[in-house]
């Protein structure tokens, strides 16, 4: 936390340039059945696995890892979104202005009725995929064919007439695309957004994606899942180990290599190569 203070970028945003967003995943590492906490959940690719999970919250913008913590292997994501967003307001100090300058953006595990209406209530501004896909299913089917916006690769969206309504004024658009095996999928965003012109939030939505490889880079790069500890407190601190890792090399870049050949590389190429 210390250290964080005195060299994070997130903590010195400027919020009245513009927002600061907020991105929260849960991620899974396996372990061994026998290991503290490990229990079967969800391992992507992994059927009847075991592990444990870790639910992390990112400032893409300057690539900081703001919060980790290690849950056990079932834990759903739709249950830690408060405490997560408590521990990163403790660390960041919002004020309830910094707090409407903030946009908290996650997927659907944690876009529940309630995760939406707490971070509303809480003065964030959300984009969430909305946690039913049964509701998402009815939503579409509620959207004439004129009303679908073609996005790219075969994706659609639209605003939804009669969305449910929230603690505070949303606006709710259904997502239609087709997947590589030909079958076609629904969800919903919810977003608080209102000035922003609705066809170019799934764009906004689809920045999630840098988080996820920032995850995929501390795994083969810093080799997050290779540390296994059979203590569930050692795992944890190996996962803090690897938050201060992947933050020192975040901060690297201005450090050092901003105006050099290195300066897009991720932490792969740095810790792989560069460092080497």
């Amino acid at each position: 936390s210390v250290l964080f203070q005195r060299e994070g970028q997130a903590v010195r945003h400027n919020f009245d340039a513009e927002l600061l967003t907020i991105d929260i995943d849960l991620t899974g590492l396996r372990a061994s059945a026998r290991a503290q906490g490990s229990t079967k959940g969800y391992f992507s690719g992994k059927r009847n696995a075991y592990g444990r999970q870790v639910v992390r919250a990112s400032a893409p913008h300057y690539r900081e890892t703001l919060y980790s913590k290690l849950q056990v292997g079932s834990q759903h994501g739709a249950a830690v979104l408060k405490s997560t967003m408590r521990a990163v307001q403790n660390l960041l100090h919002w004020t309830p202005e910094q707090c409407r300058r903030v946009l908290l953006r996650t997927d659907a595990g944690l876009g529940t009725d309630s995760n939406i209406n707490w971070a509303l209530t809480h003065h964030f501004q959300v984009l969430m995929k909305g946690y039913s896909g049964k509701r998402a299913l009815a939503f579409a089917k509620q959207i004439k064919a004129k009303d679908w916006y073609t996005l790219r690769d075969q994706r659609w969206v639209a605003c939804v007439p009669d969305a449910p309504r929230y603690a505070r004024r949303t606006q709710t658009l259904v997502l239609r695309w087709v997947t590589e095996n030909g079958e076609t999928k629904h969800a919903t965003l919810v977003y608080s957004l209102l000035d922003r012109d609705w066809h170019t939030i799934p764009d906004l939505y689809d920045g999630r994606g840098a988080v996820e490889s920032e995850i995929k880079m501390d795994k083969s790069g810093l080799l997050l899942p290779k540390r296994r500890k059979h203590q569930f407190a050692a795992q944890e601190a190996l996962v803090l180990l690897t938050d201060l890792a992947h933050n020192l090399l975040a901060w690297l870049h201005p450090w050092m290599l901003a105006d050099s050949r290195f300066a897009q590389v991720g932490p792969v190429t740095l810790v792989n190569d560069v460092l080497c």
